[in-house]
């Protein structure tokens, strides 16, 4: 079901952004539906699992909640998506997941020695 469209829809990120410092829910509200699809699949693209993936963009959000006075951002999405590669990088570090690359060049490895390719 699609959500209605409020006066909030119209706003550019800047003024969301105005209204979030002020603690307007619905500004917040706005920028979840506006993004939360481009973070997640970001994520998922990073780390290849839809649970950490969901979690990920979950925190993303929440932390611009928590954080929405101290925000200096101008530009919303990328503020979101650098939130975002911080979040992933602290699953790295805590070996929770593995870079995308990383992944890749195990699998290559192991289907050039199953295939006998050296």
């Amino acid at each position: 079901m699609e959500s209605e469209k409020t006066v909030y829809s119209y706003f550019s990120d800047t003024m969301l952004l105005k209204h979030l410092k002020k603690s307007d829910r619905l500004a917040f509200t706005e920028i979840f539906e506006r993004y939360w699809k481009k973070v997640y699949n970001d994520s998922y693209k990073r780390i290849q699992n839809p649970t950490l993936a969901e979690s990920i963009t979950e925190n993303v959000f929440v932390s611009l909640w928590e954080e929405r006075e101290n925000k200096k951002a101008q530009k919303l999405l990328p503020y979101l998506l650098t939130s975002l590669r911080s979040h992933v990088l602290q699953l790295y570090r805590e070996g929770k997941a593995e870079p995308q690359a990383k992944r890749r060049s195990s699998y290559s490895m192991l289907t050039s020695i199953h295939n006998g390719i050296n």
